[in-house]
């Protein structure tokens, strides 16, 4: 009878390899996954934070309105509007806290009436202080003139 000598252990070494790579692949893609999930998340709460801003230049606007119609009376920023806060409670935009400011500029025009210029500014702000992983901002500034 002949006996060979068989080589054992070569497989295990083999599938120990195997597994490690697996595991790694498994780990980085866990890792961009999860990377991804977090850029998705600020972009959206950068929009939200957009149109929350909007939403305050929108506002401002619509205080000055009413006295804008009136051609003689070119009111000043007050403190309805100026320095004003909102804590947003809109499907979307609940948890921004959006604050305004107004500033205006009479000037005279040759040849023409006094001309009152509007400079609106709207800052929205969420999730908490800067460098705190949910927060956000975004300050819009407006300038606008009536007729």
């Amino acid at each position: 009878m002949i006996h060979f000598r068989t080589q054992n252990g070569f497989s295990l070494v083999s599938a120990i390899f195997l597994l490690i790579v697996l595991a790694s692949l498994g780990a980085y893609m866990v890792t961009i996954g999860s990377t991804n999930r977090a850029t998705s998340t600020a972009a959206l709460q950068g929009a939200r934070a957009y149109q929350a801003a909007r939403s305050g230049i929108d506002w401002s606007v619509f205080q000055l309105n009413p006295p804008i119609l009136q051609v003689d009376a070119r009111p000043a920023c007050d403190n309805d509007i100026d320095g004003a806060t909102v804590a947003l409670t809109a499907p979307g935009l609940n948890g921004f806290t959006v604050t305004t400011t107004c500033n205006w500029t009479g000037y005279s025009e040759k040849g023409s009436d006094n001309v009152t210029v509007y400079t609106l500014g709207s800052t929205a702000t969420s999730g908490g202080n800067y460098g705190d992983p949910d927060f956000v901002q975004r300050r819009i500034t407006a300038t606008i003139s009536p007729p």
